[in-house]
């Protein structure tokens, strides 16, 4: 979401009064892909899957979302269709903010232009370390940066809900939902984590980032 601690509290609240609010139930598609875009999308509240559409109707899950956090924040300065799919996993509350008005508001509050800059770059080095991720690292390393990405904190250590099925996780992890299975239980043989359900503790975030090739 936008940096409150570069965007200035007045310029928060200009954003909220120009959003037009949403609530979208449990299940529900969130973006429309019908029409070009003409809003910023952010997600205020609650949990969304993004993806892709399979021929059987099903959603290809590429990568989840908990808010408050962006949706699409470059569709509709393209004047294009949202580039995903996205689910509620949760009740969500939503807020578009229409493009027109965010320029407009852009040329009085220059804080709101940098700051929207830094959020493109910011999901543009997201995306290319995903896919980096994806090309480059084996098995085991993809599903440990994929971890690291989600804790709250950097070393000791640290606990995590999984908000998506484990079959749209291996999905995005590109491997069968078997081999997920197997590797959760390697990183348990290797006390790195343990699994409850959806829950997951990592017991050493240390020997995570090893296992994904970082340094600390």
């Amino acid at each position: 979401m936008l940096s409150a601690s570069i965007l200035a509290p007045a310029d928060v609240d200009l954003l909220m009064r120009l959003a037009h609010r949403r609530t979208v139930a449990a299940g529900d598609a969130v973006l429309d892909r019908s029409a070009p875009a003409h809003a910023l999308v952010l997600l205020l509240s609650g949990d969304v899957v993004l993806g892709s559409r399979a021929a059987d109707g099903s959603l290809r899950t590429e990568r989840s979302v908990t808010g408050p956090a962006w949706l699409d924040v470059s569709a509709a300065w393209l004047g294009q269709p949202h580039a995903m799919e996205a689910q509620a996993l949760s009740d969500v509350v939503v807020a578009d903010l229409p493009l027109d008005a965010v320029r407009n508001q852009m040329s009085i509050h220059p804080t709101l232009a940098q700051q929207f800059c830094e959020t493109l770059a910011q999901q543009v080095q997201q995306m290319t370390m995903a896919s980096r991720n994806l090309l480059h690292n084996d098995a085991p390393a993809r599903l440990a940066q994929w971890l690291l990405q989600r804790l709250p904190q950097r070393s000791g250590q640290a606990e995590l809900r999984l908000q998506e099925r484990k079959r749209d996780i291996a999905q995005q992890l590109a491997m069968s939902p078997e081999t997920l299975s197997r590797l959760m239980r390697s990183f348990e043989l290797r006390g790195v984590l343990s699994v409850r359900g959806y829950q997951v503790q990592v017991r050493d975030v240390d020997e995570l980032r090893a296992l994904a090739g970082t340094v600390a």
